[in-house]
């Protein structure tokens, strides 16, 4: 069984929530994001339309359930989902006058909304935003697109040019060709780790210039240095000059110059980094000729360059030049639509593999509630360490919560151990009863039917084992195993 894109055609509808008797309807497009399954990460995110033409009335509109693909029936629309952890109909999502709603319909393992189960009979207001969990698969729900047209549908990248499910980045990207073609520097703003070298690598290989991308981080050099490295010097300019040196501006020429960091530029340098925008001419340190250039300069900052110019540590008339054609990259905690695509991306390569690596639900459910401080920097090193940290001798990785780091918040609550160690087989018993209070919400009549026992046996173990049935039931969801588990595990029949 495979997951398969959607073909329920998007329609748009009218949200609002502050007087929808009142003004103007606005049209909306919500819909949800298919982020990724904690047990297949083969399995790839997709864009969901939710229809908006279901009739207003109570009712399971919208169904997620396990199935072979979605469906369309009257007043009822069906999404499929390839997660053995789902029931048949497991949840469904309501449209009301004043927006969405999330309930459970009687699933084994729950849904989840925001990091917190939801009640039996509950049906929950669904924000913007909000994150949901039904099985082990997770969903970003939008209320709607900002421009009230629907936005990206497929997560196919165009070589290593970003891509992306979020709405609102994928309109920011559609305007890098335009930018690409414009000979103008480029001002590219955003938080430290959310990947702006990567855009401007995608500006210079969509710009058509034969020359080369240079690249300089202005906050990795002391001033002396930092001029010398970008305008270059002639021989004997300084002691020690033994040889003439071209400097990047010079390197760049035909190309693309980027400067990384370019707040942290000294005042000095940012007067002769304007000369050159101005004159397209650089005289290297100790030099009496200016040589001409032809480069396009993009810049990057994770400052606020106009709150820098207003103090009077940057100049004015460079940033009215940088700052022409602005792009803001957005912070990965507001585009957490993208979380499916780029942990598929950083777990694909080498040593790793998306049929080599899965998650604890629990260990899953941290990722994608985490507001991602460092952005796609902390993403990729907490992946990168965790798979490592988590690959067995069969070179499979499990993440667990214990594999993550500590940044990511604290730890769930779980069965505290016996005071003496288990042997192996009572081990492997033990945690097999705790999955299966977890799944059945602590009934234990379904426990000794699953392991093929009486409950009366069930009950002997927990005792013996020290297995507390309330925090079994507590626990959140690391502790789920697969259906095979049991034969691992000790025998209850001989009890």
């Amino acid at each position: 069984m495979s997951a398969q894109r959607p073909t329920i055609s998007p329609s748009p509808t009218t949200l609002n929530d502050a007087a929808p008797h009142r003004g103007e309807p606005v049209p909306a497009w919500p819909m949800l994001v298919q982020l990724v399954c904690a047990d297949d990460l083969t399995i790839p995110p997709r864009r969901i339309d939710l229809p908006s033409d279901l009739p207003w009335e109570p009712g399971m509109h919208i169904v997620l359930g396990r199935e072979d693909r979605d469906g369309r029936s009257p007043g009822r629309v069906r999404i499929a989902l390839a997660d053995r952890y789902v029931s048949l109909q497991h949840a469904y999502l309501e449209a009301a006058p004043r927006g969405w709603r999330l309930g459970d319909a009687g699933s084994t393992n729950g849904t989840w909304l925001d990091g917190r189960r939801l009640r039996g009979g509950e049906l929950a207001a669904l924000p913007d935003g909000a994150v949901i969990e039904v099985g082990h698969t997770f969903f970003v729900f939008r209320l709607a697109t900002p421009s009230g047209e629907p936005g990206p549908t497929d997560n196919e990248g165009d070589g290593d040019a970003p891509t992306t499910l979020c709405p609102e980045w994928h309109a920011q990207l559609a305007t890098l060709d335009r930018l690409a073609r414009s000979p103008h520097p480029v001002l590219i703003e955003g938080e430290s780790g959310v990947g702006k070298e990567r855009i401007a690598r995608a500006l210079h290989d969509r710009s058509g210039r034969p020359g080369a991308l240079v690249s300089l981080n202005c906050a990795a050099l002391p001033d002396n240095l930092l001029e010398d490295e970008l305008f270059g010097h002639v021989r004997g300019a300084f002691s020690g000059a033994l040889t003439s040196r071209d400097g990047l501006i010079r390197a760049a020429h035909q190309g693309t110059l980027f400067l990384d960091e370019i707040g942290d530029m000294p005042a000095t340098l940012q007067v002769r980094l304007l000369r050159v925008l101005e004159d397209h001419k650089v005289r290297p340190l100790g030099g009496d000729t200016e040589i001409a250039i032809d480069l396009r300069v993009i810049a990057a900052t994770h400052r606020d360059l106009r709150a820098l110019a207003a103090a009077g540590s940057f100049r004015h008339d460079l940033l009215a030049r940088l700052g022409l054609l602005p792009f803001r990259v957005p912070p990965l905690r507001e585009r957490r639509e993208d979380l499916g695509l780029l942990i598929r991306a950083l777990l694909a390569a080498p040593p790793n593999a998306l049929d080599r690596v899965r998650f604890h639900v629990a260990a899953l459910r941290r990722l994608v509630q985490h507001d991602w401080p460092l952005n796609v920097r902390e993403l990729r090193a907490a992946l990168l360490a965790a798979a490592d940290l988590a690959r067995g001798d069969d070179g499979v990785a499990l993440i667990g919560t214990a594999h993550l780091p500590a940044s990511l918040g604290p730890a769930p609550r779980t069965t505290p151990p016996p005071r003496a160690p288990l042997p192996p087989g009572d081990a492997a018993l033990r945690d097999r009863i705790v999955q299966l209070l977890a799944a059945h919400r602590g009934n234990v009549a379904a426990v000794a039917r699953a392991l093929d026992s009486k409950r009366t046996n069930v009950q002997r173990a927990m005792a013996r084992l020290g297995i507390d049935r309330s925090s079994a039931i507590s626990n959140d969801g690391e502790a789920d195993a697969s259906p095979d588990s049991a034969q691992r595990c000790g025998s209850l029949k001989q009890m």
